[in-house]
């Protein structure tokens, strides 16, 4: 939920994690929010309100078209780069979120190409919206995710951050605890360890 507090936390959490670990991981958000037909024009309900559901498509839509809005990641970068740069920009400006203003001047600080900038307002304003923001939040309810933030690694649930606390968290929820979660995530996907980014495999994940 781009407005909610708790989710702001948790995302700078991980915005220390994924420093560490950009180069073998890859980022999604899901919005938590309630289907509702009669609340037009995105046909959901969001816990903080209109903004906060505009700011939802914003940063649904930036994801989006910044990833798939040229047909390769920007030099030096990942192709998930632009729109989490795009969130960590809001999140500076948190009264803000939702906003047209806030929302373009972030597209400039995250580094949108006018073709990919051109391609993300025409989400966020256009009939993509409502249907990106309902198949997001339809994802959240499929996989439990009630609470703002719940964060999932490799598609298992792994920790939740509500109230201002960390809590049901195996395994942690300190930096380095995130980053030991991706690194065996990574090699159970791949079966490699990268020692440069993780540091020496533990003795107990073997090849």
């Amino acid at each position: 939920m781009s407005r909610c507090p708790d989710a702001r936390r948790a995302e700078a959490r991980i915005d220390e994690v994924l420093a560490k670990v950009h180069s073998i991981a890859d980022i999604r958000l899901m919005y938590i929010a309630a289907r509702n037909d009669s609340a037009p024009p995105l046909g959901v309900t969001c816990k903080h309100g209109d903004l906060e559901c505009a700011g939802n498509v914003q940063q649904l839509c930036a994801a989006y078209y910044g990833r798939h809005g040229h047909s390769s990641a920007p030099a030096g970068g990942d192709p998930w780069t632009h729109g989490w740069d795009f969130i960590m920009c809001q999140n500076k400006s948190p009264a803000d979120i939702g906003t047209e203003e806030l929302a373009e001047r972030c597209l400039q600080e995250a580094g949108f190409t006018e073709r990919r900038a051109n391609l993300t307002r025409a989400c966020w304003n256009g009939p993509e919206a409502g249907p990106i923001l309902r198949n997001s939040a339809a994802e959240a309810l499929r996989r439990k995710a009630y609470k703002s933030a719940t964060i999932f690694i490799g598609g298992a649930y792994r920790c939740t951050h509500d109230d201002a606390k960390w809590y049901d968290c195996p395994g942690g929820s300190e930096v380095e605890d995130f980053v030991a979660t991706v690194c065996s995530t990574y090699f159970r996907y791949t079966s490699k360890w990268p020692e440069e980014i993780c540091g020496p495999q533990p003795s107990e994940i073997s090849a």
